[in-house]
């Protein structure tokens, strides 16, 4: 007794694309579940208008296994590149502002000789000198931190994913 029928080429081709798409998606989460034990059920929550979730607003590469581990203080090995003339401003919120951890905080940022979305140019933002997400738009929502003080640095970054150098930085404190 046959359970399936594999003699036409079509079959045969459905069943092997079947077999192919199962065997990625296991080691795409296999791949993802370290990274899922990882995370802190602290994490803030985020959004921000042309949010990309780690995904290069103009191609739709996935960036996030990218090296973003770099802080306001440059700490580390990242690559930064000259700004060139480019500059970024946090327009909000305020150097010392205080919010409620109720509260949703918007980031907001202005640049100058720098167009977001041409030639994959973006931002990056960092909360407390980790990296939170490759964005487009100039706006950027966070919610649900913790009580304490927080810094939010910002980088504009080239559609090489390189930083430049000169970024902005502003710190805030969050009450319960």
């Amino acid at each position: 007794m046959k359970l399936y029928d594999l003699r036409g080429k079509r079959s045969y081709r459905v069943l092997t694309i079947l077999l192919m798409a199962l065997m990625l998606l296991g080691l795409a989460t296999a791949c993802l579940a370290p990274a899922a034990e990882e995370a802190s059920p602290a994490t803030p929550t985020m959004s921000g208008d042309d949010m990309t979730d780690m995904t290069d607003m103009n191609n739709n590469e996935d960036v996030s296994g990218m090296d973003m581990t770099g802080d306001a203080d440059h700490a580390d090995d990242e690559a930064f590149v000259p700004n060139n003339g480019a500059v970024v401003h946090i327009t909000a919120p305020a150097d010392g502002a205080i919010f409620k951890s109720s509260d949703s905080i918007l980031v907001t940022i202005e640049t100058t000789n720098f167009t977001i979305g041409e030639n994959g140019n973006h931002w990056h933002i960092y909360l407390d000198g980790n990296p939170i997400m490759v964005m487009g738009g100039n706006t950027f929502v966070l919610q649900n931190l913790s009580a304490g003080g927080h810094d939010i640095a910002v980088y504009l970054s080239n559609g090489q994913h390189e930083n430049l150098e000169d970024g902005d930085k502003v710190s805030i404190t969050v009450e319960e």
